[in-house]
């Protein structure tokens, strides 16, 4: 009888749902209502969340799935672990542990909880709860669960922890996955991965030190504070039409807002939570939101919510550089340069996750190309725009010395070969899924760098105008619908073009390169022909006789990469002479017999319209040697070493010196 009552109850929760309280943009479908107490000693969240669920997908899903991202630090067992610094106690290691889960009406689900990994994956992993329900949610119904949870922050790292008196909650609640037509979508947390989820409305209370009141930076937008007992303060804060909620604290933050105002453009408060020790770069962070917030809003949409939080964390807390809806990370120092754009080009490049991310919200556990490399592409348009050409290399008494060799290490496993790294990965294809690459540097090579250098190539052969007309209305067309690559591959032919189509799909395809190569170059003076000439009774035997004034010449260009691409062969002559030929790109090789002036030069794709291009020092050939670049080195060397000399000639005449 209790049984029957249970299922009566549960029935009466899955009754057709009448049409949810559709935001300016979006119908919810996962919302929350949560409530969590933070412990400062012991590092947890402790809080109880209710969920309200509606099955907008075409499929009856028989439990729920719930990620717990946090138990991706729980221990050296979970999918997770290679992927973080190797812990050395206690307080690096996190965990989400759900105390009960229940419906409404009372019924218990807690033991119907399990870990079970999917087909293949790792049994040790904790990071997704599967829940059967006692009926399927159909269609249109709605579901609401009661979850008591606790959670553990980790030691600053990845994306969330905390750093002495510095916290940044990301993933730090239970969360439903993804639902879809073919069910729930769902993955273990694997390293250099992100998230899928669907959209809802937030509204978050949360317990903290008193000390932190008006310096919480959160999702969405504070809306109380009110003093608690225990010197504590009840932050309530709200967000809608998201798909995910963090919040940082810290008593040390000073906190600025400015409202940025584009022409043409809706209002926005941009709130800058700011360690005092950074404040040099406060206008950097502003400039960049402001410059930002226009040229995304015109090169995209608008900006799609009010509020825009910056939050500057303190360095090696893990929690730079990323992003959230409405809420983004930076990274700077005290000694950060103002020539060198940071945290401009950074903040840039997070806030155009606001649109590719925070509002298209495609699913980066399987395609992190749409996300980060759409991203990479616009935010450095964006950076260009804004601040110029970089200017990577200086120059020390002739020598030129790469300014990344004199910032920080690479990561463990990052390859130091940027042209090889920033153009193919070898291992995997782009339209591989994410989490089944080989290593990190394969995402971050397909994910990043290949999807940013594949598209601005496009732009150089196709038109830049068309590309970017496709990328705005892909961002409208798709905003807040979750698409996927087909999707973006059918606006990109539609707007832009089947070559643009082609060209994208070709390089996402493949795991090899683009490599074209110059491989010969002659000329020579050319000769009437010699021997039998002619036909039948016209036939006569004509001597060799001495070249005339014209040149015979012949040029190849071979194709070396898997991947083909169309490109120009640019040929220069003597008297200033200059034959440009295109070619498709798509056969091995390619071979031009010329005649006219003698041939000087050979280069392939002379205006690097394609910068996938592997091995650039293989593009052109000279049919003579040219001695100008080896005397302009000798007379570097030559004026160094002078100085050398010199140095050391007054050092020994220094009194006492021994030498």
């Amino acid at each position: 009888m209790h049984r029957l009552r249970a299922l009566l109850g549960f029935a009466a929760l899955l009754s057709p749902a009448l049409p949810a309280q559709a935001g300016p943009r979006v119908p919810s479908v996962a919302s929350y209502r949560i409530e969590a107490a933070w412990d400062g000693e012991q590092k947890t969240l402790s809080g109880r969340e209710t969920v309200t669920f509606v099955n907008r997908t075409s499929r009856s899903l028989p439990d729920a799935l719930l990620h717990l991202y946090l138990n991706g630090f729980r221990n050296t067992r979970s999918t997770l672990s290679p992927g973080i610094p190797q812990p050395e106690g206690s307080s690096d290691f996190g965990f989400c542990e759900l105390k009960r889960v229940a419906l409404p009406d009372g019924t218990d689900l807690t033991r119907r909880i399990s870990f079970a990994p999917p087909a293949g994956g790792n049994p040790d992993d904790r990071t997704l709860a599967r829940i059967p329900l006692p009926r399927p949610v159909e269609p249109g119904e709605t579901l609401v669960l009661e979850i008591d949870f606790e959670s553990h922050l980790p030691r600053g790292t990845l994306r969330t922890g905390w750093k002495d008196d510095f916290v940044f909650a990301g993933q730090w609640y239970p969360k439903l996955a993804k639902a879809t037509d073919a069910g729930w979508r769902g993955r273990p947390f694997h390293p250099s991965t992100e998230f899928f989820a669907d959209f809802g409305d937030y509204d978050v209370t949360l317990l903290l030190p008193g000390e932190v009141k008006g310096r919480v930076a959160v999702t969405g937008r504070v809306v109380a504070e009110t003093d608690e007992a225990a010197e504590r303060v009840r932050v309530r804060a709200r967000a809608e039409d998201v798909h995910d909620f963090a919040f940082a604290f810290s008593p040390r933050f000073e906190v600025k807002k400015e409202t940025v105002a584009p022409k043409g453009l809706p209002k926005v408060d941009v709130f800058l939570f700011l360690q005092p020790d950074h404040r040099r770069s406060r206008e950097r962070y502003f400039r960049a939101a402001r410059e930002g917030l226009a040229l995304y809003g015109a090169w995209l949409t608008p900006y799609p919510w009010p509020t825009l939080t910056i939050v500057d964390p303190p360095a090696g807390s893990g929690a730079e550089a990323m992003e959230y809806p409405t809420l983004i990370t930076g990274a700077t120092t005290w000694l950060s340069p103002s020539s060198e754009g940071e945290p401009g080009g950074l903040v840039l490049h997070e806030l155009a996750h606001q649109w590719f991310q925070g509002a298209v919200a495609t699913d980066e556990v399987s395609e992190a190309h749409l996300d980060e490399g759409l991203t990479s592409f616009l935010s450095a348009r964006a950076a260009m725009r804004i601040y110029g050409a970089p200017s990577p290399v200086v120059e020390a008494f002739g020598v030129p010395i790469p300014l990344r060799s004199l910032k920080r290490p690479l990561p463990e496993g990052e390859s130091q070969d940027a042209l090889d790294q920033a153009a193919f990965s070898r291992s995997d294809p782009t339209l591989r899924e994410t989490w089944r690459s080989l290593d990190d540097a394969a995402v971050r090579t397909n994910a990043y760098s290949r999807t940013a250098l594949l598209l601005e190539s496009v732009a150089r052969t196709t038109g830049e105008q068309p590309l970017m007309a496709a990328l705005k209305e892909y961002a409208r067309r798709f905003a807040f619908r979750h698409p996927t690559t087909s999707d973006f591959l059918d606006v990109l032919g539609e707007v832009a073009g089947p070559e643009a189509r082609d060209l994208v799909e070709r390089g996402w395809a493949s795991a090899g390169a683009v490599d074209y190569a110059v491989t010969s170059a002659t000329t020579r003076r050319s000769a009437p022909p010699a021997g039998w000439v002619g036909d039948g009774p016209h036939r006569v035997y004509r001597a060799p006789a001495p070249p005339g004034p014209g040149y015979e010449s012949t040029v190849v260009v071979q194709r070396l990469g898997e991947i083909a691409w169309p490109v120009e062969v640019e040929m220069r002559f003597e008297g200033g002479r200059k034959v440009t030929r295109r070619w498709d790109g798509r056969a091995e090789w390619r071979r031009w017999r010329i005649t006219g002036p003698r041939l000087l030069s050979v280069v392939v794709d002379p205006r690097h319209t394609c910068l996938l291009d592997v091995n650039r020092l293989n593009d052109g050939l000279r049919t003579a040697p040219e001695p100008t670049a080896a005397r302009a080195w000798a007379h570097r060397l030559r004026f160094l070493t002078q100085n050398l000399l010199e140095l050391f000639a007054l050092l020994a005449a220094l009194p006492g010196a021994a030498l």
